[in-house]
């Protein structure tokens, strides 16, 4: 089932229409598949919209000050995808969304809890690696964060089962603090709450540009095009877990 939530989206994403539309271009040989291709790839590859879009994703939520979050039984770091480099015998570990770990930290040191769980996510193909609840684990306490603090769920795959995981340590109707990426808090917090946790949102790690709009925000970039994917497997998700709950 995983692979079929990684894979699917790429047929909705812009390469993958824009692939689609280039294969009937073979077949047919009718040039509006071509065009039809290179607009929506000039499209979704424009910065303006890219941001426009992760406008959208990350309301309502904003930064918040800690001073502002009451104490809850639990703060719950979601992974954020962990990758593992390795070469001539050296093994490294690169994190996705640093600013969930330490927002976690942060949180605990300043009493916001007094239990910090992080998610021990892992895919299938990476099941050599370390679960990354346990790499953060580790940092937390090089940090000096109490061992007697810290838990590590089972090795989840995606949003629902680090849910699923976390009832399995605490009960589902404690309050919690939940730490993610702005634009994939609203679809975490729908998917806790509806495990029965009272949910206080901690988003950061936010990539909606507030910067002033210039003429390079025209120009084609792979990291707006990434931001359109993004959105797209984003509100699929969205729509995915709605539809089952």
């Amino acid at each position: 089932m995983i692979y079929l939530h990684k894979i699917l989206p790429f047929f909705l994403s812009p390469l993958g229409v824009s692939l689609i539309l280039l294969i009937l271009f073979f077949f047919y040989r009718k040039k509006v598949f071509v065009l039809l291709s290179l607009l929506i790839l000039l499209i979704s590859s424009n910065s303006f919209v890219g941001n426009f879009l992760f406008t959208y994703l990350e309301h309502p939520h904003r930064p918040i000050s800690f001073d502002t979050i009451k104490k809850s039984d639990a703060i719950i770091v979601l992974s954020s995808g962990i990758t593992q480099i390795k070469r001539n015998g050296v093994k490294r570990y690169q994190w996705g969304a640093p600013n969930r770990f330490f927002a976690g930290v942060n949180l605990l040191k300043n009493e916001k809890a007094d239990l910090l769980i992080f998610t021990a996510g892992q895919l299938p193909w990476d099941n050599n690696w370390k679960p990354e609840g346990y790499v953060l684990k580790e940092k937390a306490l090089e940090l000096g964060v109490s061992q007697k603090k810290i838990l590590v769920t089972d090795i989840v795959k995606n949003t629902y089962d680090e849910s699923i995981k976390v009832t399995e340590m605490i009960n589902n109707n404690s309050s919690i603090i939940l730490v993610t990426s702005a634009f994939h808090m609203t679809r975490s917090k729908y998917l806790f709450e509806k495990q029965g946790f009272k949910v206080s949102a901690f988003p950061v790690d936010f990539k909606q540009s507030n910067s002033r709009i210039t003429i390079l925000d025209f120009i084609p970039s792979i990291g707006a095009l990434n931001k359109t994917s993004t959105f797209i497997r984003e509100i699929l998700g969205r729509l995915y877990y709605k539809i089952i709950f």
